[in-house]
């Protein structure tokens, strides 16, 4: 979903979630302990279900520590990139996450 602001011009994608590994945002991931970790590639996956000590992908989902899920749009929580900048987005607030 993209918006537009008009005082800027600046036209602004927004994202229901944001990888945790690569600082990008998704429309499809990986969600462990439902929701204190997020990522996008089966094997940032895999490294973080071994950080946990599991063997494999497979051993931590029959363990229900994670999930693999879609969102197709956005609940009333967003995520925007401004100038390099990754915001948490509410109707209300705007509020910055990272400077990289």
């Amino acid at each position: 979903m993209r918006s537009i602001n008009y005082t800027t011009m600046e036209t602004t994608e927004k994202f229901p979630r944001l990888c945790e590994v690569k600082m990008t945002g998704m429309y499809t991931g990986y969600v462990f302990h439902d929701g204190l970790f997020e990522c996008e590639d089966e094997a940032d996956a895999l490294a973080y279900a071994i950080s946990l000590g599991y063997a494999s992908l497979d051993e931590a989902y029959n363990d229900e520590v994670y999930y693999y899920t879609e969102w197709e749009e956005c609940d009333d929580t967003w995520y925007e990139q401004h100038d390099g900048k990754w915001y948490e987005c509410t109707e209300d607030s705007k509020v910055l996450i990272n400077n990289n």
